[in-house]
Protein backbone atom coordinates (compact mmCIF):
# COMPACT_ATOMS: atom_id res chain seq x y z
CA UNK A 1 0.00 0.00 0.00
CA UNK A 2 3.08 2.71 1.16
CA UNK A 3 4.63 1.72 -2.55
CA UNK A 4 1.02 2.19 -4.30
CA UNK A 5 1.19 5.86 -2.61
CA UNK A 6 4.51 6.75 -3.44
CA UNK A 7 4.03 5.80 -7.20
CA UNK A 8 1.10 7.42 -6.93
CA UNK A 9 2.71 10.67 -5.15
CA UNK A 10 5.25 10.01 -8.22
CA UNK A 11 3.06 10.35 -11.02
CA UNK A 12 0.93 13.10 -10.21
CA UNK A 13 4.94 15.00 -9.20
CA UNK A 14 5.65 13.83 -12.78
CA UNK A 15 2.20 15.05 -14.64
CA UNK A 16 2.84 18.58 -12.86
CA UNK A 17 6.59 18.78 -14.33
CA UNK A 18 5.64 17.47 -17.63
CA UNK A 19 2.55 20.46 -17.68
CA UNK A 20 4.82 23.08 -16.57
CA UNK A 21 8.41 21.78 -19.14
CA UNK A 22 6.13 21.44 -22.08
CA UNK A 23 6.81 24.58 -23.45
CA UNK A 24 7.37 23.21 -27.44
CA UNK A 25 4.19 20.84 -27.18
CA UNK A 26 2.07 23.78 -25.92
CA UNK A 27 3.52 25.44 -29.40
CA UNK A 28 2.43 22.97 -31.15
CA UNK A 29 -1.16 22.24 -30.08
CA UNK A 30 -1.75 26.24 -29.95
CA UNK A 31 -0.48 25.86 -34.31
CA UNK A 32 -0.30 29.32 -34.32
CA UNK A 33 2.21 31.93 -34.38
CA UNK A 34 1.30 36.31 -33.35
CA UNK A 35 4.50 37.61 -34.71
CA UNK A 36 5.54 41.49 -34.55
CA UNK A 37 8.26 43.15 -36.47
CA UNK A 38 9.54 46.35 -33.86
CA UNK A 39 12.58 47.34 -35.84
CA UNK A 40 15.58 46.88 -38.00
CA UNK A 41 18.46 48.30 -39.92
CA UNK A 42 19.27 47.56 -44.01
CA UNK A 43 22.49 48.05 -45.83
CA UNK A 44 22.59 47.02 -49.10
CA UNK A 45 26.22 47.16 -51.30
CA UNK A 46 27.64 46.16 -54.09
CA UNK A 47 25.80 47.32 -57.39
CA UNK A 48 23.90 49.82 -55.63
CA UNK A 49 24.87 51.08 -51.83
CA UNK A 50 22.79 52.51 -49.35
CA UNK A 51 21.41 52.05 -45.91
CA UNK A 52 18.42 53.02 -43.80
CA UNK A 53 16.30 52.44 -41.15
CA UNK A 54 12.91 49.92 -41.15
CA UNK A 55 9.92 51.02 -39.19
CA UNK A 56 7.55 48.33 -37.26
CA UNK A 57 5.01 45.89 -39.21
CA UNK A 58 1.19 45.40 -38.08
CA UNK A 59 1.32 42.14 -36.24
CA UNK A 60 0.77 38.88 -38.27
CA UNK A 61 -0.87 35.89 -37.50
CA UNK A 62 1.01 32.53 -38.72
CA UNK A 63 0.03 29.41 -38.86
CA UNK A 64 3.08 26.59 -37.61
CA UNK A 65 3.22 23.57 -39.83
CA UNK A 66 5.36 20.16 -40.33
CA UNK A 67 7.45 21.47 -43.33
CA UNK A 68 10.19 19.65 -43.39
CA UNK A 69 8.35 16.01 -42.43
CA UNK A 70 10.03 16.01 -38.87
CA UNK A 71 7.33 14.70 -36.60
CA UNK A 72 7.28 18.87 -35.26
CA UNK A 73 5.07 21.33 -36.18
CA UNK A 74 6.52 24.34 -35.57
CA UNK A 75 7.84 25.44 -38.84
CA UNK A 76 6.78 28.93 -40.74
CA UNK A 77 5.79 29.77 -44.27
CA UNK A 78 6.64 33.35 -44.16
CA UNK A 79 5.39 35.59 -46.83
CA UNK A 80 8.00 38.49 -47.63
CA UNK A 81 5.11 41.03 -48.37
CA UNK A 82 3.24 40.33 -45.12
CA UNK A 83 6.01 40.94 -43.40
CA UNK A 84 7.56 43.60 -45.69
CA UNK A 85 4.73 45.09 -47.76
CA UNK A 86 6.48 48.51 -48.76
CA UNK A 87 9.74 45.56 -50.52
CA UNK A 88 7.93 44.21 -53.45
CA UNK A 89 9.73 40.50 -52.86
CA UNK A 90 6.43 38.63 -52.93
CA UNK A 91 8.27 35.62 -52.83
CA UNK A 92 7.31 32.77 -49.97
CA UNK A 93 10.05 31.74 -47.15
CA UNK A 94 9.66 28.01 -45.73
CA UNK A 95 11.35 29.04 -41.93
CA UNK A 96 12.75 25.57 -40.61
CA UNK A 97 12.13 25.28 -36.66
CA UNK A 98 14.82 23.97 -34.18
CA UNK A 99 14.72 23.26 -30.77
CA UNK A 100 17.99 24.49 -29.63
CA UNK A 101 17.09 23.87 -25.46
CA UNK A 102 14.20 23.41 -23.46
CA UNK A 103 13.88 23.63 -19.77
CA UNK A 104 10.64 23.83 -17.30
CA UNK A 105 11.28 27.67 -17.89
CA UNK A 106 12.38 28.47 -21.51
CA UNK A 107 12.68 27.41 -24.72
CA UNK A 108 15.37 28.19 -27.27
CA UNK A 109 13.76 27.99 -31.04
CA UNK A 110 15.44 29.19 -34.32
CA UNK A 111 14.40 29.29 -37.69
CA UNK A 112 16.27 28.83 -40.80
CA UNK A 113 15.01 29.37 -44.76
CA UNK A 114 16.69 29.58 -48.17
CA UNK A 115 15.43 30.37 -51.48
CA UNK A 116 17.15 30.41 -54.34
CA UNK A 117 14.50 32.06 -56.68
CA UNK A 118 17.05 33.01 -59.92
CA UNK A 119 14.48 35.04 -61.54
CA UNK A 120 13.59 38.70 -62.62
CA UNK A 121 11.35 40.84 -60.13
CA UNK A 122 10.33 43.66 -60.98
CA UNK A 123 9.52 46.75 -58.89
CA UNK A 124 11.41 45.86 -55.71
CA UNK A 125 11.61 49.03 -53.56
CA UNK A 126 14.98 50.21 -52.38
CA UNK A 127 14.90 53.43 -50.28
CA UNK A 128 11.74 54.64 -51.83
CA UNK A 129 13.18 54.26 -55.44
CA UNK A 130 11.88 51.08 -57.57
CA UNK A 131 14.36 48.44 -59.89
CA UNK A 132 14.66 45.32 -61.36
CA UNK A 133 16.54 42.32 -60.09
CA UNK A 134 17.78 39.51 -60.91
CA UNK A 135 16.94 37.50 -57.20
CA UNK A 136 19.91 34.72 -56.76
CA UNK A 137 19.42 34.02 -52.62
CA UNK A 138 16.93 34.68 -50.39
CA UNK A 139 18.17 33.73 -46.81
CA UNK A 140 16.46 34.45 -43.08
CA UNK A 141 17.38 33.39 -39.72
CA UNK A 142 15.48 33.98 -36.24
CA UNK A 143 16.03 32.90 -32.90
CA UNK A 144 13.69 33.28 -30.04
CA UNK A 145 13.83 32.75 -26.55
CA UNK A 146 10.03 31.47 -25.56
CA UNK A 147 9.00 31.53 -22.21
CA UNK A 148 5.71 30.62 -20.38
CA UNK A 149 3.02 33.52 -19.37
CA UNK A 150 -0.45 32.95 -17.96
CA UNK A 151 -3.02 32.58 -19.91
CA UNK A 152 -4.30 35.77 -21.33
CA UNK A 153 -6.33 37.65 -24.43
CA UNK A 154 -3.98 38.49 -27.65
CA UNK A 155 -2.22 41.61 -27.14
CA UNK A 156 -2.19 42.14 -30.85
CA UNK A 157 -6.00 41.71 -31.33
CA UNK A 158 -8.47 40.51 -29.43
CA UNK A 159 -10.19 38.34 -31.53
CA UNK A 160 -7.13 36.13 -32.14
CA UNK A 161 -6.69 32.82 -29.53
CA UNK A 162 -5.25 32.80 -26.13
CA UNK A 163 -1.54 32.84 -25.87
CA UNK A 164 0.14 31.16 -22.84
CA UNK A 165 3.69 31.98 -24.49
CA UNK A 166 5.82 34.64 -25.30
CA UNK A 167 8.58 35.33 -27.70
CA UNK A 168 11.74 36.93 -27.35
CA UNK A 169 14.46 37.98 -29.84
CA UNK A 170 17.38 36.07 -29.11
CA UNK A 171 20.76 35.55 -30.45
CA UNK A 172 21.63 39.43 -32.15
CA UNK A 173 22.82 39.44 -35.96
CA UNK A 174 24.06 36.12 -35.58
CA UNK A 175 20.59 34.47 -35.32
CA UNK A 176 18.29 36.99 -36.34
CA UNK A 177 18.75 38.60 -40.12
CA UNK A 178 17.56 38.55 -43.73
CA UNK A 179 19.83 38.27 -46.65
CA UNK A 180 19.02 39.17 -50.45
CA UNK A 181 21.31 38.82 -53.75
CA UNK A 182 21.41 39.33 -56.62
CA UNK A 183 21.69 41.94 -60.22
CA UNK A 184 19.84 44.96 -59.75
CA UNK A 185 18.73 46.05 -62.98
CA UNK A 186 18.63 42.53 -64.19
CA UNK A 187 21.95 42.69 -65.66
CA UNK A 188 23.74 39.55 -64.62
CA UNK A 189 27.66 40.81 -64.43
CA UNK A 190 29.88 41.77 -61.90
CA UNK A 191 29.12 45.20 -61.36
CA UNK A 192 25.45 44.47 -60.91
CA UNK A 193 25.65 41.97 -58.08
CA UNK A 194 24.64 43.66 -54.99
CA UNK A 195 23.59 42.26 -51.11
CA UNK A 196 20.91 43.56 -49.08
CA UNK A 197 21.16 42.37 -45.79
CA UNK A 198 18.63 43.50 -42.76
CA UNK A 199 20.11 43.35 -39.34
CA UNK A 200 19.36 44.78 -35.61
CA UNK A 201 16.59 42.98 -35.83
CA UNK A 202 13.71 43.97 -33.05
CA UNK A 203 10.98 41.24 -32.84
CA UNK A 204 8.45 39.72 -30.35
CA UNK A 205 5.53 37.38 -30.66
CA UNK A 206 2.79 35.20 -29.01
CA UNK A 207 1.46 31.90 -29.54
CA UNK A 208 0.79 28.58 -27.17
CA UNK A 209 -3.01 28.76 -25.40
CA UNK A 210 -4.82 26.84 -22.95
CA UNK A 211 -4.06 23.79 -24.43
CA UNK A 212 -3.86 20.32 -23.55
CA UNK A 213 -0.79 20.42 -21.98
CA UNK A 214 -3.14 21.96 -19.17
CA UNK A 215 -5.23 19.66 -18.75
CA UNK A 216 -7.89 21.58 -21.56
CA UNK A 217 -7.94 18.59 -24.11
CA UNK A 218 -11.41 19.86 -25.59
CA UNK A 219 -10.08 23.32 -25.99
CA UNK A 220 -13.55 24.96 -24.43
CA UNK A 221 -10.79 27.05 -21.89
CA UNK A 222 -11.75 25.18 -18.64
CA UNK A 223 -10.37 21.78 -17.22
CA UNK A 224 -13.63 20.20 -16.26
CA UNK A 225 -15.59 17.03 -16.60
CA UNK A 226 -15.32 17.12 -20.17
CA UNK A 227 -12.38 16.79 -20.47
CA UNK A 228 -11.61 13.72 -17.85
CA UNK A 229 -14.41 11.88 -20.08
CA UNK A 230 -11.98 12.77 -23.76
CA UNK A 231 -9.09 11.07 -22.36
CA UNK A 232 -11.28 8.23 -20.65
CA UNK A 233 -13.14 7.72 -23.82
CA UNK A 234 -9.79 7.90 -25.84
CA UNK A 235 -7.75 5.92 -23.23
CA UNK A 236 -4.86 3.44 -25.03
CA UNK A 237 -5.41 5.15 -28.67
CA UNK A 238 -2.87 6.92 -30.44
CA UNK A 239 -2.43 10.26 -30.13
CA UNK A 240 -5.04 12.99 -31.27
CA UNK A 241 -6.30 16.00 -28.69
CA UNK A 242 -7.02 13.42 -25.73
CA UNK A 243 -2.80 13.10 -25.95
CA UNK A 244 -2.45 15.84 -22.98
CA UNK A 245 1.27 15.80 -23.12
CA UNK A 246 1.68 15.29 -26.64
CA UNK A 247 3.39 11.84 -26.23
CA UNK A 248 1.63 9.95 -29.22
CA UNK A 249 -0.30 7.75 -26.62
CA UNK A 250 -3.70 8.42 -24.50
CA UNK A 251 -2.34 7.35 -20.71
CA UNK A 252 -2.26 7.39 -17.25
CA UNK A 253 -0.13 10.60 -17.50
CA UNK A 254 -2.61 12.36 -19.85
CA UNK A 255 -5.19 11.39 -17.16
CA UNK A 256 -3.46 12.80 -14.37
CA UNK A 257 -2.03 16.25 -16.23
CA UNK A 258 -6.07 16.75 -16.54
CA UNK A 259 -7.02 15.84 -12.78
CA UNK A 260 -3.67 17.42 -11.42
CA UNK A 261 -5.23 20.81 -13.47
CA UNK A 262 -9.08 19.54 -12.54
CA UNK A 263 -10.94 23.07 -12.50
CA UNK A 264 -8.11 25.33 -13.82
CA UNK A 265 -9.71 27.70 -16.60
CA UNK A 266 -8.31 30.67 -18.99
CA UNK A 267 -11.76 33.46 -18.82
CA UNK A 268 -11.94 36.75 -20.18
Amino acid sequence: MMMRKVLTLGALCAAAMTANAQIVTNLQQGSKLYWKFNSGQYDITGGISQSGSISASDPIELTLQDLNNDGRAIDIQLRLQDLFPTLGINRELNLIGTVVSETPGEAIIRWEAEDQPNLCIEQINVGGVEINAYITLLAGRLQARVTPIPCQNNPYNPNWQKVTLRFEENGGDSYNSLIVQGYVFCLKNPFTFTTAQISSMDWEAYAGGFTGVFGNVNGDSVVDDADLLEVLFNFGSEGGRADANGDGVVDDADLLIVLFNFGASCGG
